[in-house]
């Protein structure tokens, strides 16, 4: 099975696997640095400094979320022409992403300001944290569901267009399948299943592992895959 020899197209497959693992360290950096001292606020730290973490917070959250969109432009665009509705669809699904990413954070802002004005010691403070539940969170997961969905997508595409092995590519679409099940389960009020996330965090290691060692399918391995498979 070979890969395209194209110089573009290698840069391409690198490129999104190099966006694929940064994606994946941002996110990291972004849970666990920027909005703990955020959403466990205890009066610690002053209002200036939650302020700069609130700000590097957000701009980190919208690189995540265009990273997304990113994706599908480094696409071979003389591979996936033909399947314009899914490409379509991927970049819908990463700019609705993108502006629920942003009204997430416009409402961390809010709980900011609020912290501004009360004591952390004051009753206040279980209301504001309610408030930031529930409307930090509702645009938390929807913009989770959307980034999903254009993560199929993409995953839709890169098999449709036939640009990686099949068995990763089901195995990465699979996972995302999974990740909205289990951000679906926020909507009806129900804990969300950790499990049900962990393909995901898999596949996001494995995909771009296999662009950087393989990089992009000729159509004649593309071919050669369909052969093999279905002999």
């Amino acid at each position: 099975m070979s890969s395209i020899n194209y110089p573009n197209h290698k840069v391409a497959a690198k490129t999104i696997a190099g966006l694929m693992l940064l994606q994946m360290a941002l996110g990291l950096l972004l849970n666990f640095y920027f909005l703990t001292p955020i959403l466990t606020y205890d009066g610690s730290a002053s209002i200036e400094e939650i302020t700069v973490i609130l700000g590097c917070a957000t701009l980190v959250a919208l690189l995540i979320s265009a990273i997304n969109l990113v994706f599908g432009l480094l696409l071979p665009k003389s591979r996936i022409k033909e399947y314009e509705g899914t490409f379509i669809s991927l970049i819908v699904f990463a700019a609705v992403g993108i502006v629920l990413c942003a009204y997430e954070y416009a409402k961390l802002a809010e709980y900011v300001s609020f912290l501004s004005s009360f004591s952390v010691h004051e009753s206040n403070t279980s209301v504001m944290k309610k408030m930031l539940a529930v409307g930090r969170n509702e645009a938390h997961f929807f913009s989770i569901f959307m980034s999903s969905c254009s993560l199929a997508a993409f995953y839709i595409l890169l098999i449709r267009a036939e640009l990686i092995a099949k068995w990763i590519a089901y195995l990465a679409l699979a996972s995302c399948v999974l990740q909205l099940i289990a951000v679906g389960h926020t909507f009806f009020q129900a804990p969300t299943p950790s499990l049900a996330q962990l393909p995901l965090a898999l596949s996001q290691l494995l995909v771009p592992i296999y662009l950087l060692a393989a990089g992009f399918l000729t159509s004649l391995g593309a071919r050669t895959d369909n052969l093999q498979s279905n002999s």
